[in-house]
């Protein structure tokens, strides 16, 4: 028996400095999993990020996974505004706000440094969260080809192409 292999084509581009706002997390489900230190290194996995003006000048969701890789981190915060167990609601406190959890890494540098930021949906703890991280070295996305779908193509069809 003859197995078929599928050629996977993993693209990975530049995306340091103003070139991170190419990237767009609106949609995402984030994988962030903090330590209690940052290392000077970080990867992070992404679901459904979007890449502006990628395919026929127009902007690409990656339905599948991605990987943020961030060199030089120096610091970074954590918001997550926590949602209640297997509901799309958030957890509410004291006068109807939102149960925020909040964790933050070392202290941003005055300079040589830019700031990322990523917001979307966070796995665990499940939430809409806000993450910031200031490097001071390259950044990189990277994707398999395959997983890309026009943008428009996801917001007709969003349950085709959403993480479950």
């Amino acid at each position: 028996m003859i197995k078929k292999w599928v050629s996977k084509i993993r693209k990975v581009l530049d995306i340091t400095g103003k070139l991170f706002d190419l990237v767009d997390f609106t949609e995402s489900t984030l994988f962030f999993h903090g330590n209690r230190e940052l290392p000077k290194s970080i990867e992070i996995e992404v679901w459904g990020l979007s890449l502006k003006g990628t395919q026929q000048n127009e902007d690409s969701y990656v339905s599948g996974i991605s990987t943020i890789r961030f060199e030089g981190v120096s610091s970074g915060l954590l918001e997550v505004s926590v949602y209640k167990p297997n509901e799309n609601d958030f957890i509410k406190i004291n006068n109807d706000l939102k149960l925020k959890l909040k964790k933050s890494w070392g202290e941003p540098l005055d300079h040589e440094e830019y700031p990322y930021h990523l917001s979307g949906v966070l796995d665990w703890p499940s939430g809409y969260c806000q993450l910031g991280i200031n490097a001071t070295g390259k950044v990189t996305v990277s994707f398999d080809t395959n997983d890309c779908v026009l943008s428009g193509d996801y917001v007709k069809n969003p349950e085709k192409y959403t993480y479950r």
